[in-house]
């Protein structure tokens, strides 16, 4: 199954990163790092994954993206020194968590399913480690 995936992160290493390890399984990437351009993208592409950074989030992001109809699901992702912020994020309406940085691409596979699937699901459950320290 092919994903519209939308990277919402002004890391360019992590997003060009994670848009290679998609776009090589067949997914459709689109990459933004700025708030505007990261709206209008998702009003007019309506993607179907949404990799958002943490720090986009707190500026009121998340709860823009949240009202588009139909939702997109939305995976949030923090660096491991900032975890209270991606985690007050999440909590805010995100599909799944996921810290950066990335040690295995399998990683962002697992969280991409996760995602989907708490969205579909209208659920919030969180996989691996991270679960542990919630």
């Amino acid at each position: 199954m092919s994903l519209k995936v939308l990277i919402a992160d002004p890391d360019w290493r992590f997003a060009g990163q994670a848009g290679a390890y998609l776009e090589s399984h067949a997914h459709h990437v689109v990459r933004e790092s700025q708030i505007p351009a990261v709206l209008a993208r998702a009003e007019h592409w309506h993607p179907d994954l949404i990799i958002l950074a943490a720090e986009l989030a707190e500026n009121g992001l998340l709860e823009s993206l949240s009202s588009l109809s139909p939702r997109p699901a939305i995976l949030l992702t923090g660096w491991l020194d900032r975890y209270d912020r991606a985690w007050r994020a999440w909590q805010k309406g995100g599909d799944e968590l996921m810290i950066k940085p990335i040690w295995r691409t399998s990683e962002l596979n697992e969280a991409v399913a996760t995602a989907l699937e708490n969205a579909a699901a209208g659920i919030r459950r969180v996989r691996g480690p991270v679960a542990a320290s919630a």
